[in-house]
């Protein structure tokens, strides 16, 4: 039998958000906490302890003391099982879950307090915390299956734990344990004297109901089928009211298209009668149209086969014509008739007269509902009044059946049976406040580092780039070469990944015809900029393409002094005229070209425009296959906003642990100002960021060298194929 559970569509697109949401905060908790990860655990951790060793040691152990009270029902008292369920055994429970009421009262408390047995409590202790002590850890239980009341206290007191215990339990006993069926009888009364209140009570509203029907106007005290009726009637009223104030407004901008001011009108004036008002007013004019119709229909069948000169045809024409005059006569007439008639009843004057009867109609209309919605208001909150008393009613009787039929059963005889035991340690209250502290700390710490992280949002491992809510465009990172010499392998790495960022880049890059041309900043001084710049470089000239790097920084002019070419003319010569191939540094025997900063003082960054920008990549374009920009800071530099404006794509690097704000501006403003924005590269990264590249192949040399050395063997499978293999050919 399959037991698997096929999930509908919703089901799995539910578990999807579920599980990317659960993701998502796993995601959020890893990029505040990265790079702070060595310092938040061991702070949290020690903050735990800190926390939970206070609670511990501030927290005061508890101290448990219980005794039993025996009730007597006039029978044997069973302990080990009860009678089977019956009316009486009900009757019983009930009365000893009152018991456990009464000795929880604040009666009880106060007694207990004021006794000799809390005598020196008291002089330790003052009464209000004392009582709020008992209110709150006295305990008052039936043990399973008895008819045994157990009367428990806990103090950070054993001998308090004992005394308090033994005070209530002789308190209680005081009190309500030797009176005879007293409360009984005293529940009774006071069920008998709250039964006639509340009879009294529902006959006042019932006759208040009675008095609310006798002085209404129609009579009943329901009347939300009259208030239904009353609010259609209005709805037609406005509904005429409407119609007449079209009518009115009608004849005024006609009174005005003919010249005549709204104050100026007779009153006389009334509307065109429609067609059909004339036809109700004269039905002689719905016979008329229709023998009209008649002909005209008949002339329309004879006409193609008869010519317009034939008998019939003139007949029929001359009778159409004849009936069209007298038409319009009667129309006329029937029209001046309407005017006398009906018409004057849509008069301007007659018009105001009804547009005012049906205000003051509607005024009264909305008065006289008003009155019916307090009446209504009235009924209904009598009606609600009743139904709550009557259901007070139905339980007073009820409770003062079951006192009744309790007291044949119940007598008072109860006596205490065990008093306060030797108190008990009970230390999970301090344990389990020394976990929540141990775990709060933690959560504390974790909570204010995840607050610091949000606040300064540092760039600590590469995934925090790739986030794809940032849009930051994580092309790859660039080891931190500064520890190569505990690490040999790490430059191999190191260009290894700058081969992988130039892959990357020649796959997203735009082809055409002349050089491609690349700007590589940063969001702070110090990214590691001129490094990549410089590494990129090499890595396209080692490729094959014709490189050149430029050195556009003009205040820190580190591409320069990294190849010593500080002293060299270039690119502020190029500005001023110079021939750009006169100053241009062959870095190595290779397809590697420099255009250092330049020498001339008269160039600066401001000179750097766009159209001085766009004439320069010009030139690097017809003479080279790729070209590299270094410029400073996007956001300080002068001359990278031109330069960024003006070249094929903008790459831009960061340090490993730099804020991540500023280069989230720093990618807005590319997008702003129109560049193409290709990513950014995270610059000395640490082996957990450049992990996926750093298992390399080992080379031929070291595989052999560490077989002959024991320390690597060959596979015995695919060794037993090569000899099989051989043997079969020979």
């Amino acid at each position: 039998m399959n037991d698997r559970r096929e999930y509908s569509n919703e089901e799995l697109g539910a578990m999807s958000v579920a599980r990317n949401e659960h993701q998502n905060w796993i995601e959020l908790l890893r990029d505040r906490l990265a790079g702070r990860w060595a310092v938040a655990l061991p702070a949290s951790i020690v903050m735990g302890c800190l926390a939970s060793l206070a609670c511990w040691y501030v927290v005061p152990a508890s101290y448990e003391s219980s005794g039993l009270i025996e009730v007597d029902a006039r029978r044997g008292v069973v302990v080990s099982r009860l009678p089977e369920e019956n009316e009486s055994s009900r009757t019983f429970t009930m009365y000893l879950q009152n018991q456990i009421n009464l000795i929880r009262s604040e009666r009880v408390r106060e007694a207990a307090i004021e006794s000799p047995e809390l005598r020196s409590l008291r002089l330790t202790r003052s009464g209000e915390s004392l009582i709020n002590s008992i209110e709150r850890n006295l305990e008052v239980s039936i043990p399973s299956r008895s008819y045994q009341i157990r009367v428990s206290y806990t103090d950070t007191s054993p001998l308090a734990a004992m005394e308090v215990t033994n005070a209530v339990m002789l308190s209680y006993i005081e009190i309500h344990g030797n009176s005879r069926g007293s409360e009984l009888d005293q529940t009774s009364q006071n069920l008998r004297l709250e039964k006639q209140a509340n009879r009294d009570r529902l006959q006042a509203k019932r006759d208040e109901l009675q008095d609310l029907i006798r002085r209404s106007q129609d009579g009943m005290g329901d009347v939300s089928g009259i208030m239904q009726r009353l609010a259609e009637e209005r709805q037609a009223m406005l509904a005429d009211q409407e119609r007449i104030q079209e009518v009115m407004s009608t004849l005024e901008r006609s009174s005005i298209d003919a010249g005549i001011g709204v104050a100026e009108m007779t009153g006389d004036e009334m509307p065109v009668p429609s067609p059909e008002e004339l036809e109700a007013f004269d039905p002689r004019l719905v016979a008329m149209r229709e023998a009209i119709l008649r002909d005209q229909n008949d002339l329309d069948k004879i006409r193609p086969r008869l010519k317009e000169s034939h008998r019939l045809v003139r007949k029929l024409t001359l009778g159409i014509e004849t009936q069209q005059r007298s038409l319009e006569d009667a129309i006329e007439q029937a029209r001046a008739g309407w005017y006398a008639g009906p018409g004057q009843a849509l008069s301007y004057r007659n018009l105001q007269l009804e547009r005012d009867r049906l205000k003051d109609r509607l005024l009264t209309r909305r008065e006289r509902m008003q009155q019916l919605q307090r009446h209504q208001a009235q009924y209904v909150q009598i009606q609600k009044d009743i139904g709550v008393l009557e259901e007070d009613y139905a339980n007073l009787e009820g409770r003062l059946t079951s006192v009744e039929r309790e007291a044949p059963y119940i007598g008072d005889r109860i006596k205490i049976v065990q008093d306060a035991t030797e108190p008990v340690a009970t230390g999970n209250r301090r344990l389990q406040v020394a976990g929540v502290a141990f775990f709060g700390g933690i959560a504390a710490v974790l909570g204010g580092f995840f607050v610091i992280g949000s606040v300064d949002q540092r760039a600590f491992a590469v995934r925090q780039l790739k986030s794809e809510g940032d849009g930051f465009q994580c092309l790859g990172v660039i080891p931190d070469t500064t520890r190569s010499d505990s690490d040999p392998d790490l430059l191999n790495i190191a260009m290894t990944c700058v081969h992988r960022l130039r892959n990357k880049i020649e796959s997203i890059r735009t082809r055409g015809e002349g050089g491609y041309v690349i700007l590589i900043s940063s969001p702070f001084q110090g990214d590691g900029k001129t490094t990549l710049a410089t590494l990129l470089g090499h890595s396209y000239a080692t490729a094959g393409f014709r490189t050149c790097l430029v050195d556009c920084d003009f205040i820190g002019r580190s591409l320069s002094h990294h190849f010593e070419e500080l002293k060299s003319e270039g690119l502020k010569e190029v500005i001023m005229g110079s021939d750009l191939t006169e100053q241009l540094v062959q870095v190595d025997e290779g397809k590697l070209s420099l255009l250092p900063i330049g020498l001339d003082d008269r160039v600066d960054a401001a000179m750097m425009q766009s159209e001085v920008t766009a004439s320069l990549l010009a030139s690097l374009r017809a003479d080279f296959d790729f070209t590299i920009i270094d410029t400073g800071p996007l956001t300080g530099s002068i001359e990278s906003t031109p330069i960024a404006t003006n070249v094929d794509g903008v790459l831009l690097a960061l340090r490993k642990g730099r804020s991540r704000t500023p280069l989230r501006r720093c990618v807005r403003d590319l997008h702003e100002l129109g560049a193409r924005y290709l990513g950014v590269v995270l610059n000395y990264a640490d082996r957990s960021d450049y992990r996926d590249v750093s298992s390399i192949s080992k080379s031929i040399d070291q595989v052999i060298r560490e077989e002959a050395e024991g320390i690597r063997k060959k596979n015995a499978l695919a060794e037993s194929l090569r000899t099989r293999g051989s043997s079969t050919y020979e």
